[in-house]
């Protein structure tokens, strides 16, 4: 199993909330991962700071697919402009369907760190490969923030998973489809060492290969670092609290890799408590 690119995606509201993780992402790729950038955009809204944003993208060697999920044709109806933030969540469930050349490739959010070249699977995924979510020993659920995802696999489900989202558009929310994914492959997942999406409330770990700001984001644990929880939501403030040395850890990390911290540091005074 060959895989040769990694995928984000984004939207005019990650492009412009989030560049900061964005950014991080992209140069620890460059750094350490070795792989083909490749972002999925919803450019709906874009003005003249976003579309400079996405040519710092590509002039760092990232190839640009202007697009927009085909799940909003079912979201939108009920969500309405809520979909204009959480658009760029659905672009992944659009990769296998885009990408033409590559039988496997490495899917990511946007809020991780590349520590380390990422070794060779000993077992091909039959659909996806993940790792857990919260509890690194309970595999009852995954995480959908690093997937490995078996392309031409993928693309041969494409209509149930159409199936499952409509099935679950009662109960949903305008930024999960990650249940659907979970509800689709449910006992089909090939299970990850956790060190393929290791969290900050997970400690420092020496052995992890990405790190996934998941819950908190970096200028979420600056500012519980520096005391001011007010604005801070509830949720996050006890993840937070589960390994506050963690965070601090890959919060140091995340600032050296960053060409500037002026971004985070702007941000933390504007927070948003966005998953």
């Amino acid at each position: 199993m060959v895989i040769r690119k990694w995928y984000f995606t984004t939207n005019v509201h990650g492009l412009r909330h989030a560049f900061d993780q964005i950014k991080v992402a992209v140069l620890s790729c460059q750094a350490n991962l070795g792989l083909a950038p490749y972002c999925l955009v919803d450019g709906a809204g874009a003005d003249g700071e976003i579309e400079a944003r996405i040519q710092w993208l590509i002039d760092n060697g990232v190839s640009i697919i202007r697009h927009q999920a085909s799940m909003l044709n079912i979201l939108r109806p009920k969500f309405q402009e809520k979909m204009d933030i959480y658009s760029g969540h659905w672009l992944r469930c659009d990769i296998a369907s885009l990408e033409a050349d590559d039988d496997f490739v490495l899917y990511t959010d946007i809020d991780v760190i590349f520590l380390k070249p990422l070794p060779e699977l000993l077992e091909t995924p039959k659909y996806i490969a993940c790792a857990p979510e919260h509890q690194r020993s309970d595999y009852s659920y995954f995480n959908s923030g690093v997937i490995i995802m078996n392309i031409p696999a993928l693309r041969a489900r494409r209509e149930n998973l159409i199936q499952v989202v409509e099935q679950r558009l009662p109960v949903t929310d305008p930024w999960d489809d990650q249940s659907a994914l979970n509800d689709l492959f449910k006992d089909e997942w090939l299970k990850l060492a956790p060190i393929w999406n290791w969290k900050p409330y997970w400690g420092a770990n020496d052995d992890a290969l990405i790190v996934h700001f998941h819950g908190p984001k970096p200028a979420h644990a600056l500012r519980m670092q520096l005391g001011q929880l007010d604005p801070i939501g509830s949720d996050f403030r006890k993840i937070y609290e589960r390994n506050p040395a963690g965070y601090t850890h890959y919060l140091e990390i995340f600032q050296t890799i960053s060409s500037s911290n002026t971004t985070l540091v702007n941000r933390a005074t504007a927070i948003s408590t966005v998953a």
